[in-house]
């Protein structure tokens, strides 16, 4: 197979994608002067905020800041990741996608075929114990669902089903053409002396899905009260299902985002969770399965929301486990609540204890994940012994570490003093004697004076530049940038400036990653408005980065003319002192 230039291929893709035409399938578009506006699907609004660029191929919420370009957009509309918008977009014009990464087309190629042998058996199989569930065999496993008060309804929507015995499912699957090694591959099957049997075996089956709600593999749960085998039994890692990839109930999540507002996700402990919280209506709810709460878990609920609500059991192993998941969601960018849950109770049992308006209270009255964490803290200290006391302020303010401004720590210092008896200016100090905490202080405001100063200059230049404004010249501004990402920024701007090559906003989301780079999100989506005459602007903001530049020439050459000994070199570092003096003078531009 040829080898296919990716940049070229998505350049090609995206010229045939009109953005507004996107759009178009999913939202109502109004167009006003040059551009388009629409109520942004992200977030909740009455009057249109999002704009569509026509010309630029981007778009950008005035409301949320939700922006990007037409792959962007499909990945966030249709919860998907970035090839799989490739793919929804490629179909869509009539474009083959071809296999970027392919360096042995064939063994590529075998791989494919295995991956949807497998899914195949797998699909046989979630249909087949689906069946099972309503056979006269299947009284232990309809008697537990009896129990849990589950109706139809909930058995279809998440697929239960009942495994009859260990041979059962092996025969079928045969019938089907399906060979033992996919079977064992798929995770269905183990070989034993008498040849392979279902691991599932008299379990209730619990099919767990992708997010495109393709069957991966199952959770089984055990009927008898058989203390010598596990409660659950899970698929094993295959080729298509990894647990700590796979998060139950988030296809459903994604199905119901596609017909309504999902603002938040909502994290409970099980499957059964799962299943009792979309009966009670919240249809946001996604369980974990039995493992520990990885980043590949944010990541995959990052495709539904920014916000996430931790509901976990409350006794101590959930609040425990609540503990450290909040951690990794608010290391993900998350915005993060805690269910204060202090009847011990799981999700499941106190919908049925306490009704769903009491879980819509605590839902809604979920607190700051930080306020929980601290609250955790203080949950077994004695405050009268002096060295638990300490320990507990201590723990407390590495809590704190965490946080970017100094008027978030104030808030929570006001919740450590009102436990801890602790003075707020005490508990001040040792968290600024921490070392760490003192160099991100200060390389907190080493960013901060920089926006104040050549930094907002430098984006609205380049932002000039980019959206190619009259007012904007060719000015050679590389030696006035200190930053990868400026400098990447303004090459890409100029080769296609000299070269004469078109160039649009929406390419630069093939070459930079938008989620790690705030100042690059604030040139893409700068608001000229703001400046009055944006020509005078522009020539202002030239002349601090020139005369800033100037200066810090002025003082390295005095430096080394005090330096020097030699009195040629002397002489001419004066000259070059006296040109710079000039040009102060004169306010001359570098060009």
């Amino acid at each position: 197979m040829a080898e296919v230039d990716f940049k070229a291929w998505l350049a090609e893709l995206k010229s045939k994608c009109d953005i507004v035409s996107v759009f178009s399938r999913y939202c109502h578009i109004v167009q006003k002067g040059r551009s388009y506006w629409t109520c942004c699907p992200f977030h909740m609004e009455k009057t249109p905020s999002l704009c569509i660029y026509d010309m630029e191929q981007t778009f950008h919420c005035y409301g949320c800041k939700e922006h990007g370009d037409v792959i962007r957009f499909v990945m966030k509309i249709e919860s998907c990741d970035f090839m799989q918008a490739v793919e929804i977009l490629a179909k869509s014009v009539g474009m083959d996608v071809p296999n970027f990464s392919v360096v042995n087309n064939d063994g590529i190629e075998k791989r494919k075929k295995e991956k949807d042998q497998i899914l195949n058996a797998l699909n046989l199989a979630n249909q087949h114990y689906q069946q099972n569930l309503y056979k006269d065999f299947a009284k232990p496993a309809q008697e537990y669902v009896k129990k849990r008060l589950l109706t139809k309804r909930e058995l279809d929507n998440f697929g239960l089903g009942y495994s009859a015995n260990y041979s059962d499912l092996v025969n079928f699957l045969k019938s089907k053409g399906v060979s033992e090694d996919i079977m064992e591959k798929a995770g269905l099957v183990k070989r034993g002396e008498k040849g392979c049997y279902d691991v599932f075996a008299y379990r209730l089956t619990f099919p767990l899905y992708n997010i495109y709600s393709e069957c991966v593999g199952f959770s089984a749960r055990i009927l008898t009260n058989d203390k010598t085998k596990a409660k659950y039994q899970n698929s094993p890692t295959t080729m298509v299902f990894d647990k700590s990839k796979t998060v139950f109930g988030l296809n459903l999540v994604r199905q119901a985002k596609q017909k309504e507002t999902i603002d938040k996700v909502i994290v409970v402990e099980g499957q059964m969770d799962v299943i009792a919280m979309h009966k009670a209506g919240f249809k946001n709810a996604v369980a974990c399965l039995g493992t520990a709460f990885t980043q590949n878990h944010a990541k995959q609920l990052k495709l539904i929301s920014d916000n996430v609500v931790v509901c976990l059991d409350g006794d101590g192993a959930g609040q425990k486990a609540t503990f450290k998941i909040v951690d990794i969601l608010a290391e993900n960018g998350f915005n993060v609540r805690v269910v204060k849950n202090t009847s011990g109770k799981d999700p499941d049992e106190y919908i049925k204890d306490h009704g769903i308006d009491a879980m819509k209270k605590l839902i809604d009255s979920a607190e700051d994940y930080i306020d929980f964490q601290i609250d955790y803290l203080a949950k077994d200290v004695d405050f009268s012994m002096s060295d638990e006391k300490a320990r507990f302020v201590r723990n407390s303010l590495k809590l704190l570490e965490k946080l970017k401004t100094n008027s978030e720590r104030q808030i929570y210092l006001k919740h450590i003093k009102t436990l801890s008896g602790v003075p707020t200016d005490v508990l001040q100090q040792d968290i600024y004697s921490q070392g760490t905490m003192q160099a991100k202080v200060e390389e907190q405001q080493t960013v901060q004076n920089m926006e104040d100063g050549s930094n907002r200059a430098i984006k609205f230049i380049l932002a000039s530049m980019m959206y190619k404004k009259e007012y904007s010249k060719n000015h050679n501004i590389k030696k006035f940038l200190h930053n990868n990402t400026y400098i990447k920024l303004y090459d890409l701007i100029d080769k296609k400036i000299n070269s004469g090559t078109p160039f649009t906003v929406s390419s630069l989301y093939d070459e930079f990653d938008f989620d790690s780079e705030p100042n690059l999100v604030d040139i893409v989506n700068y608001n000229f408005e703001e400046n009055g005459n944006n020509e005078k602007y522009y020539q202002e903001c030239m002349w601090s980065l020139t005369e800033k530049y100037l200066k810090n020439e002025q003082s390295r050459l005095n430096a080394e003319f005090a330096n020097s000994k030699d009195t040629e070199e002397r002489k001419k570092i004066l000259i070059k002192i006296s040109e710079i003096t000039k040009k102060l003078k004169n306010k001359e531009m570098e060009e």
